[in-house]
């Protein structure tokens, strides 16, 4: 899935500091640069950071240091790299594109994280704080990452690797499409359950509490989880309510559902190398209204996505020179 984005229409020469490099040194903690409008293709060996309620637009920027988006603030990277580590304070939004993440991403009660062809294996966090966000989200699209962990909003992940584990505990939902986790899949409590859908988990699956519905497989619908899921250690659905559905899964352990309500529904096409303990019902159908509700995460998503880069890219550009 690619987003349309409006950073690609801006030509990098209408930058005002387009071709300008400054000398590659190494990071200095005490130094900061600050960025509220636009910048182009420039190495920065400082830290940088966008001031409170302002946006900044990047294309081709190299940073050095760490970055920090202060509340109310908006920073889109494309093209760029950033070695440091990325803190995204209460209500701030940040959004790179064909960009190398060096270091981790730290969503502080922030709106929302997306990440779009990122590379680099950044470990990505989200929690609350006080006068942050609740409901942020993180989206991740298309990219590389060492690890997702999240205790708030919406965790949505497609075409993507993850090189450790996905933990979410509290949130709204976990929907991922598509993708490998190198690492265990954990998902506690989430109010909006979640879909694990054409992809691999090298470890342990496991869904307990919270709301529905919760699909681990299960599309049977044409473009909609067409393939098989692979999980190399057990696949556990306990406590759930609002709907379970599991089928098309091969599964290296035991598979588990019990406690659901109602039962879980579970399928004839998975294969389990190890037992399979279930309270459960056969699989009667994956509706089109269940499978409409996951699709509208991500609709919703794109376009959140695409309000927010139009407001920081304008923003910025009516700014001018951010340095």
């Amino acid at each position: 899935m690619k987003l349309p984005s409006k950073a690609a229409a801006l030509a990098t020469a209408s930058l005002a500091v387009g071709g300008v490099a400054l000398v590659a040194t190494p990071a200095q903690a005490d130094l900061v640069t600050l960025c509220s409008g636009h910048g182009g293709a420039i190495t920065l060996p400082t830290d940088l950071a966008v001031p409170e309620g302002e946006s900044c637009y990047l294309d081709g920027t190299v940073i050095q240091g760490d970055v920090t988006v202060r509340e109310n603030a908006n920073l889109h990277i494309i093209g760029g790299e950033i070695e440091g580590e990325v803190t995204v304070q209460g209500n701030g939004y940040f959004d790179a594109s064909g960009t190398a993440l060096g270091d981790s991403v730290v969503n502080n009660g922030s709106f929302g994280t997306h990440l779009e062809e990122t590379s680099g294996g950044a470990g990505v966090s989200a929690v609350p704080t006080e006068g942050g966000s609740t409901d942020g989200f993180v989206f991740v699209v298309d990219s590389s990452v060492a690890g997702l962990s999240t205790e708030i909003g919406e965790l949505y992940v497609s075409g993507s690797r993850v090189g450790g584990a996905v933990t979410a505990e509290g949130v709204e939902y976990v929907d991922i499409f598509d993708s490998a986790v190198r690492g265990d899949l954990s998902v506690t409590d989430s109010a909006g359950g979640g879909i694990l859908c054409d992809s691999e988990v090298l470890g342990a699956a496991t869904y307990s509490g919270g709301g529905g519905p919760v699909a681990v497989g299960a599309g049977e619908q044409e473009g909609f989880c067409e393939s098989l899921n692979y999980v190399d250690g057990d696949l556990t659905v306990t406590g759930v309510t609002g709907g379970v559905y599991v089928d098309n899964n091969i599964v290296g352990g035991d598979l588990s559902t019990s406690g659901n309500q109602p039962t879980a529904q579970v399928g004839d096409n998975n294969r389990v190398r190890g037992d399979v303990l279930t309270e459960q019902v056969a699989l009667r159908s994956f509706s089109a209204a269940v499978a409409e509700e996951f699709e509208a995460h991500e609709e919703e998503l794109v376009e959140e996505v695409e309000e927010a880069r139009a407001e920081t890219i304008d923003e910025a550009m009516a700014a001018g020179p951010a340095f």
